[in-house]
C-alpha cells in the first residue's frame, strides 16, 4: 500500500525533498529516544514530569525545524540542510537527558551517538569534529552537574567510561566526516565531468565542428518543426540557401586552411545579419541554410539581398584585399502540400538562377 507523502515532503524540489527525508529519519530516532525514556520513568530512572519535558522539547524542537525545511525558508541559509543548528540542538537535548537521569546513561547515549552521526553526512571534518568537542562539552556538563547536586546517582567509574567512549566518537566521526566529503567532492567533479561530456556530444550531434553554428541534421530537424507550426498557425515561412560559388578557387589558389577560415567568418557574419528566432547552420560544404519564421515572401526577399551583401562584402585575412567572394542567394517560401526537400531544392534553384542570370 502506497501512503501518499505529498503533504509531508515537497514534490516539486527533489533536493528539498530529500533534507526532509533526512531530518524524517532523524525524528523517527528521537521518537525511538522518547520511547526509551518512558520505560527509564518506569525502571524510577526518570520522574514522569521530567519524561513529559523532556518529550515536549523534543516534539518542539522538531516541529520548528521541520517547519523551517517544508516552508522553504531554510534555503535562505548558507546550508539549506540546516546540518549545523540540528546537530547544535542534540547536543542540548542529550546535555539536557543525561542531567535529569539518575542512572543507566549509557543506553540513551548510544542513540545520541546515532543522532550525531547524522552529520557525517553533510558535516566536513572541521565542523564534525568541532561538533563532537561540543558535545563533549554537553556531556561533561551534564555529568558535573549530577555530581555536584546528585551525587547519589553519579558513578564515577562509568561516567567516565561513558566519556572515554564519547571521546572516541570525535576522532573516529572526523575520520568518517572527512572520507565522506571526498566521496562528496569526487562524485560532484564526476558529475561536471559527465555534464561536460553531455554537453560535448550534444554540439557534436548539433553543431559544425568548423564553424560552431548548427549543422544538416539539426537544421533540417529545425526546418521540420517550423514547418509544422506555420501550418499550424497558419503563418508564413521563408528559406534561403546560400551557395559560395567561388569557394574551390579559394582551396585550389588558396590552401584548405585558408578555405576554412572562409567558411568560419561567413557563418560569422551571416549570424550577425539574422534575427535570434531564425535558424543557421551549414547546409553542405559550401552551402549555408536559413530558416526565417513568421517572414512573409517580400521580406524573405530583403533579408536574402541582406544577407548577399553580408557574404559578397566580407574581407578575409590571408587572402588578397581585391579578393571577393560571390554567392548565389537563392529564397523559397512555403506552399500548401511542400515538404523540406521541396522546399530546400526551390531556394537552392532559385539563387542558381539568379547567379546564372547575373
Amino acid at each position: 500500500m502506497n501512503v501518499p507523502l505529498g503533504p509531508i515532503l515537497p514534490q516539486a524540489d527533489p533536493r528539498q525533498s530529500l533534507r526532509v527525508r533526512r531530518f524524517l529519519m532523524a525524528a523517527m530516532v528521537y521518537a525511538l529516544a522518547v520511547a526509551l525514556l518512558g520505560l527509564y520513568v518506569r525502571q524510577g530512572l526518570l520522574a514522569w514530569n521530567e519524561w513529559r519535558f523532556l518529550t515536549l522539547l523534543i516534539v518542539l524542537v522538531n516541529a520548528g525545524l521541520y517547519a523551517l525545511l517544508r516552508s522553504g525558508r531554510n534555503e535562505r541559509f548558507a546550508d539549506p540542510s540546516m546540518t549545523g543548528p540540528q546537530m547544535f540542538m542534540v547536543c542540548l537535548i542529550m546535555g539536557t537527558v543525561m542531567y535529569l537521569l539518575d542512572g543507566g546513561r549509557g543506553g540513551m547515549l548510544l542513540l545520541f551517538l546515532v543522532l550525531l552521526m547524522f552529520g557525517v553526512l553533510r558535516l566536513n571534518p572541521r565542523q564534525f569534529t568541532a561538533l563532537g568537542g561540543f558535545a563533549l562539552f554537553c556531556y561533561a556538563t551534564a555529568i558535573a552537574a549530577v555530581w555536584q547536586q546528585r551525587p547519589d546517582a553519579f558513578n564515577p567509574q562509568v561516567e567516565l567510561l561513558h566519556l572515554a567512549a564519547l571521546s572516541t566518537l570525535v576522532p573516529c566521526g572526523g575520520f568518517f566526516a572527512s572520507h565522506v566529503s571526498n566521496l562528496r567532492r569526487s562524485l560532484r567533479e564526476r558529475q561536471i565531468e559527465l555534464q561536460r561530456a553531455l554537453e560535448q556530444v550534444h554540439d557534436l550531434r548539433v553543431l559544425d565542428p568548423l564553424t560552431g553554428i548548427s549543422n544538416r541534421s539539426a537544421m533540417v530537424g529545425y526546418l521540420v518543426q517550423e514547418m509544422e507550426r506555420a501550418e499550424r498557425l497558419d503563418q508564413p515561412l521563408a528559406v534561403i540557401m546560400i551557395d559560395l560559388v567561388q569557394f574551390k578557387r579559394v582551396n585550389r589558389e588558396f590552401g584548405h586552411p585558408a578555405g576554412d577560415e572562409v567558411l568560419k567568418e561567413v557563418a560569422r557574419r551571416l549570424k550577425g545579419c539574422v534575427r535570434d528566432i531564425d535558424g543557421l547552420g551549414r547546409y553542405g560544404g559550401e552551402e549555408f541554410l536559413v530558416v526565417l519564421p513568421d517572414a512573409p515572401a517580400p521580406e524573405g526577399q530583403l533579408v536574402a539581398g541582406r544577407l548577399r551583401n553580408c557574404v559578397e562584402s566580407s574581407r578575409f585575412s590571408g587572402l588578397p584585399a581585391r579578393f571577393s567572394l560571390r554567392c548565389a542567394v537563392g529564397m523559397a517560401s512555403m506552399e500548401p502540400g511542400d515538404d523540406v526537400w521541396k522546399l530546400i531544392e526551390r531556394a537552392r534553384s532559385d539563387g542558381e538562377e539568379k547567379i546564372a542570370a547575373s
